[in-house]
């Protein structure tokens, strides 16, 4: 990057209860080489009751608060405060590197791109359920054409141009949490075909994924809820019928079977505990995004 191109830009983090992640996620933003009188760091708060909003206050950075539920909610907010020509996202569970901003800034050069996705990489996992997340790659699907989803971007690790959002809308608030509206969004920028989006592995981030069975639970849970819209909302691109929820719900027995019995070896011989994890968490995954999947549909019934 020249020293002459230096847009303004901002980076917008969307946070919701985050006390134990938001300390470390702004403290690297804060070390980050961009100049800072060319760059503003706005932490959107989606309604924490932890002590988020203290520590954001503690650190040079702008608190604004967004009341509607879920992550596009507090992006758009985001988008909405900003004065940036580039803008900038990660989450409130990264760290960026020093030249994070720097690189994806860097693609801009080039008048035709619009938008700039980084690289990001798992922190060393400390738990089983972060192991599993971290082996499976979360954040690398959008990078293989064989994913039902693909192509979507990484709202952890992207930026855009200003004028990207004026020209295809802001985040779909109908996704109530955070899981699909990365991947509508996706899916609208890259209906255009003039909009071009650069890879450069050099923006890294670092990404915690969740740390207990529970919290992954709940996650996939909110991914298979956020399915449920993007089937609801493209139904040319995600035909889904009775017959395939039928045969999604028939697997799970087989899952469940299988993890008790990688259980009862792992508790007999040492080593195993590697296939019970594996099977364990597939089987959480696959029943969590089932129920949320259910669990959305039957709500857009009601409505």
């Amino acid at each position: 990057m020249t020293r002459s191109f230096l847009p303004f830009a901002s980076i917008i983090v969307p946070v919701l209860n985050g006390e134990r992640t938001i300390r470390e996620c702004l403290a690297s933003l804060l070390k980050m080489d961009y100049p800072p009188e060319r760059r503003e760091i706005l932490v959107v708060d989606n309604g924490s009751t932890d002590r988020t909003e203290a520590i954001v206050q503690s650190y040079p950075a702008a608190l604004v608060r967004e009341k509607r539920e879920g992550a596009a909610a507090a992006r758009n907010r985001g988008i909405e405060t900003s004065r940036g020509a580039i803008l900038a996202f990660t989450d409130a569970d990264c760290v960026v590197t020093t030249r994070w901003l720097s690189e994806l800034v860097q693609g801009f050069e080039d008048p035709a791109m619009a938008a700039v996705e980084g690289r990001t990489i798992a922190y060393l996992p400390t738990s089983p359920a972060e192991l599993f997340a971290a082996v499976r790659g979360s954040h690398s699907v959008h990078r293989s054409p064989e994913h039902f989803l693909f192509p979507y971007v990484n709202t952890c690790n992207v930026a855009f141009r200003q004028e990207v959002f004026s020209r295809i809308g802001l985040f779909d608030t109908r996704f109530p949490s955070a899981g699909g509206e990365d991947v509508d969004f996706g899916w609208r920028f890259f209906r255009e075909k003039d909009l071009k989006l650069l890879h450069n592995p050099k923006a890294v981030v670092f990404h915690r994924h969740r740390k207990t069975a529970w919290g992954y639970f709940r996650q996939q849970m909110r991914y298979g809820r956020g399915l449920a819209i993007l089937q609801a909302k493209y139904p040319e691109k995600l035909s889904w019928g009775w017959q395939q929820e039928f045969r999604a719900w028939a697997v799970l027995p087989a899952f469940a079977w299988a993890a008790g019995r990688a259980a009862m070896k792992s508790g007999l011989q040492r080593g195993k505990q590697k296939d019970f994890y594996e099977l364990y968490f597939t089987f959480l995954r696959k029943f969590a995004v089932r129920l949320g999947f259910v669990w959305r549909a039957l709500e857009g019934r009601r409505q």
